[in-house]
């Protein structure tokens, strides 16, 4: 059976207990329209399944809910040849409400069982077109045998409704697709919508080049984790990361090769930090990574394998080995630094500071409180 789309389903799981409502009191139309003909144990018993079977779809519409929250297809698939397999059986209890008619009530009580039957299959068309094989098991499931049962009366009224049965299919079949199309059309038309949406909003906060944090979002990002940390009164730090003679890098190899490093480099730090942490690219070949939950002398042994790790690393491009160092500096907060900003500012001087004193080392912001 063919994957049919998750939202189709939640669909159906939707208009079920509708479905079912509306199926009942259909069922109880016919209850008392027939149970001056029909023998009272016999229609109870017909009621009584119909009952059954109503609650067995309510199950079968929470399976499709578990089954959608938990992602397993195998489970979506065996649950829709169930629920077809319900169609069958509620197309043959109405076919038997038919046969009732026929064998206990007078003519042209026959005609109100097709009216009947008639009005469930339009109606359905609306609840259950989200799967639409199945509806189409349902649909013939139900009308071949009102054909047969006019064809064997054969009389002139009943012929012509034979006649007006076979346009009446294809003009249901139509509805039902059509129901079924536009279902579809919005539900892609939706998720290309979401897609659209998350992907704007993911190049507003994401470094285009090297997939990480632009400088914006780690602001954003940064003033609530710090708020937070105040508030639970956590160590927070915050490394400004810069590479030492980036410019020769592109001199001598070119700019492409200048992005791929930057590239390259994100992906080995990248390594060593943690999901808690705001990694992100602040401009050039600066980089910034917000330390949760880290005092400044974790965040220095952190700062120092970075540094050895760059250093050893050998980055090759197009045969050519290039070997780079970076320069770190490091803040924490305390009573003195107490946003962003002023983590920022002071990682900013640690880092001109390790710059200025010979590169490839990392430098250490220590405030009192």
């Amino acid at each position: 059976m063919a994957a049919v789309h998750p939202k189709l389903i939640e669909s159906l799981v939707d208009q079920t207990p509708r479905a079912m409502i509306a199926m009942l009191i259909v069922s109880s139309a016919y209850f008392g329209i027939f149970i001056k003909f029909v023998p009272l144990i016999v229609l109870i018993v017909w009621f009584v399944f119909q009952i059954l079977l109503a609650v067995y779809r309510y199950y079968n519409a929470m399976m499709f809910k578990t089954y959608l929250a938990q992602r397993t297809p195998e489970k979506i698939e065996q649950n829709e040849v169930y629920f077809m397999l319900s169609n069958v059986f509620q197309a043959g209890m109405w076919t038997i409400s038919s046969v009732l008619s026929i064998v206990y009530a007078p003519q042209p009580y026959e005609l109100v069982s097709l009216i009947l039957t008639i009005g469930i299959i339009t109606a359905a068309a609306l609840s259950m077109s989200s799967l639409y094989k199945a509806y189409l098991v349902f649909f013939f499931s139900m009308i071949i045998p009102q054909i047969i049962i006019m064809i064997c009366y054969a009389e002139h009224q009943h012929i012509g409704l034979v006649v007006l049965i076979f346009i009446y299919i294809p003009a249901t079949i139509l509805l039902s697709r059509a129901i079924y199309n536009s279902r579809l059309s919005s539900i892609e038309a939706h998720d290309e919508l979401e897609k659209s949406v998350d992907e704007l909003h993911r190049l507003s906060i994401m470094d285009n080049l090297t997939n990480i944090y632009n400088r914006r979002y780690f602001f954003e990002m940064s003033n609530k984790l710090i708020a937070t940390a105040a508030r639970e009164k956590k160590a927070v730090s915050l490394l400004m990361l810069d590479i030492d003679f980036f410019k020769q890098v592109n001199d001598s190899y070119g700019h492409q090769a200048g992005d791929f490093i930057l590239v390259e480099l994100v992906k080995e730090i990248e390594t060593m930090t943690r999901k808690s942490d705001v990694f992100a690219r602040i401009g050039g070949e600066e980089f910034t990574i917000l330390l949760n939950n880290t005092s400044l002398k974790g965040a220095q042994v952190i700062a120092e394998k970075m540094r050895i790790k760059i250093e050893n690393k050998v980055f090759s491009y197009n045969n050519a080995s290039i070997d780079i160092t970076i320069s770190i500096g490091i803040s924490e907060l305390t009573a003195v630094n107490t946003s962003i900003e002023d983590l920022y500012k002071q990682a900013d001087k640690q880092l001109y500071s390790a710059k200025n004193n010979g590169r490839n080392r990392v430098s250490v912001a220590v405030i009192s409180a």
